[in-house]
């Protein structure tokens, strides 16, 4: 999917027929006339929009910029406004996918939300945070090491080590959308990731306090986050 597919105004949750239309990959203004054929021919749609509660479908005409300066109309749509299009959508050919992935991200946001405002969860949170502010710490150090060891690309660790991980992750969660954001983690999965994070940390610092060659470093540190992947995937299924 392009860009983000959900955003926050005030206290709720849109997306507008910019996001649709691109991800869609039909013309927005193919898009803009369905949207306004479902406004006009629903009269208490037209009327909800005065009013924001969840409840509601709201339709708030706004506009976006181009690269060249012209403005144009779009709609932003709450989620019960989005789901009056979404039954619209199966006549293109990438409607269901589409359709699906924005649900999924207004559930995910009403999730994050959600999770904000649990004490446990903010906790779990903080915890992870810190524990990957020692990640990156540690991968900044490595990245120095490795290029005093040679290494030309070392700046790379950053993101081989941060996907590493999160392919792990992954596995352990067995999410198929993806690793999900931290943010939207529930709290079990936040454990995991930080168990994850400090594994990761662990087997960089060890390695480099045995002044071994960077590549092996990052292969102990490969083999060490997969084992525990396994041993955690293990421990999950008997739960």
């Amino acid at each position: 999917m392009k860009n983000e597919l959900v955003h926050q105004i005030k206290n709720d949750f849109f997306t507008n027929t910019k996001i649709v239309s691109e991800n869609l990959e039909v013309p927005h203004k193919v898009l803009l006339i369905t949207v306004e054929k479902l406004i006009e021919t629903d009269n208490s749609m037209m009327a909800s929009s005065c009013h924001h509660g969840k409840s509601k479908s709201v339709f708030l005409e706004s506009s976006f910029t181009i690269k060249n300066g012209n403005t144009y109309k779009m709609y932003e749509m709450n989620k019960k406004a989005y789901m009056l299009l979404a039954m619209q959508l199966g006549r293109y050919k990438k409607g269901f996918e589409v359709q699906v992935a924005i649900i999924e991200a207004f559930e995910k946001m009403a999730l994050a939300l959600q999770n904000q405002q649990n004490v446990s969860w903010i906790e779990a949170r903080q915890n992870g945070k810190v524990a990957r502010l020692a990640e990156t710490d540690v991968i900044k150090e490595f990245v120095d090491y490795a290029t005093e060891q040679g290494s030309t690309s070392a700046k790379m660790y950053y993101m081989n080590i941060t996907k590493l991980t999160n392919k792990a992750l992954e596995f352990i969660i067995q999410d198929k959308a993806g690793v999900p954001v931290r943010d939207l983690s529930s709290l079990d999965n936040l454990g995991f990731i930080m168990v994850m994070d400090k594994a990761a940390t662990v087997s960089i610092q060890k390695g480099m306090q045995e002044k071994l060659n960077y590549k092996h470093i990052y292969q102990n540190t490969k083999a060490a986050v997969n084992l525990l992947a396994d041993v955690l995937v293990f421990k999950k299924q008997l739960n």
